[in-house]
């Protein structure tokens, strides 16, 4: 859990959650209940990653994939850099939200703002609320880090519309063995069962490859070739935890024709990678 006495400075500008009560549960003992019964039940790897691509749906639908990640990731991560998709506000570059740290209802997570000063020098980072305030792809990241991280704090990227390499290139230098960055995106949407796995299956291919430029269905398509350019700089390996449907992981809820795919996937220095069996 994120330890409060983090802040040295006095919080002025905190981004309320946008889907508590809605993606997860606004009861901060039901939802950490929740997260820690995903957890127990994920597959752990022999390798700490540095980067995630992780889901971002409802946690009945994406939590037990994106705990798959999640349980394998080191808890003395200091850094995290989310980058998700904008699925309300069309614009140009990459936005960073003008807060100083973001709500979950289990507690505050800081932004690093000693890292988002450096990349507002860049021109294509802007500070867009209508894509910040009500975006769900970074925030519902928030609660399983502070499950299983001891302290940390955040730098929020909200993709628009930007060459993936830029965005990289901006990154890497920000990125060590103290930062995890983590690609928000759910895979193929509102195909039959059978379709998604299909399709879900050539972005996999995707993304095993290395390719940049492949295949992808996926609304978090770019945040994910933007991670995947980082891991082809840090010759990081990406190794696929899990892969399922909304009808794989709560089929109470809905039949089979109309699902959507979610993805966890890892990326690990390349000596581990033999030896990682997820």
């Amino acid at each position: 859990m994120l330890n409060q006495d983090l802040f040295s400075q006095e919080i002025k500008k905190i981004r309320q959650p946008a889907v508590s009560g809605q993606f997860y549960s606004d009861n901060p003992e039901e939802l950490k209940q929740e997260i820690t019964s995903y957890l127990s039940k994920a597959k752990k790897i022999n390798a700490n990653p540095q980067i995630l691509i992780s889901p971002h749906a409802g946690f009945v639908f994406s939590g037990p994939v994106a705990a798959m990640g999640y349980a394998n990731v080191n808890k003395n991560i200091k850094t995290v850099i989310i980058i998700g998709p904008s699925h309300h506000a069309y614009f140009e570059g990459v936005s960073i939200a003008d807060f100083d740290a973001y709500m979950t209802p289990l507690g505050i997570v800081p932004i690093e703002k000693s890292i988002v000063d450096k990349l507002r020098k860049n021109p294509i980072v802007c500070s867009n609320l209508n894509a910040d305030v009500p975006e769900h792809s970074l925030e519902v990241q928030l609660p399983f880090l502070q499950i299983v991280l001891n302290s940390f704090s955040i730098v929020p990227i909200v993709i628009g519309k930007v060459e993936p390499s830029l965005v990289a290139d901006m990154l890497i230098p920000f990125v060590n063995e103290k930062t995890l960055v983590v690609a928000s995106s759910d895979f193929s949407h509102y195909h039959s069962n059978k379709e998604a796995r299909k399709l879900d299956d050539q972005s996999i291919k995707t993304i095993l490859s290395g390719d940049t430029k492949g295949f992808l269905d996926a609304c978090g398509e770019q945040p994910i070739r933007i991670v995947m350019h980082i891991a082809k700089k840090l010759s990081l390996t990406p190794v696929v935890l899990d892969a399922r449907t909304s009808y794989d992981t709560a089929p109470q809820y809905g039949g089979s024709n109309r699902v959507v795919g979610y993805v966890s996937v890892a990326y690990i220095k390349k000596e581990n990678s033999k030896k990682t069996q997820p």
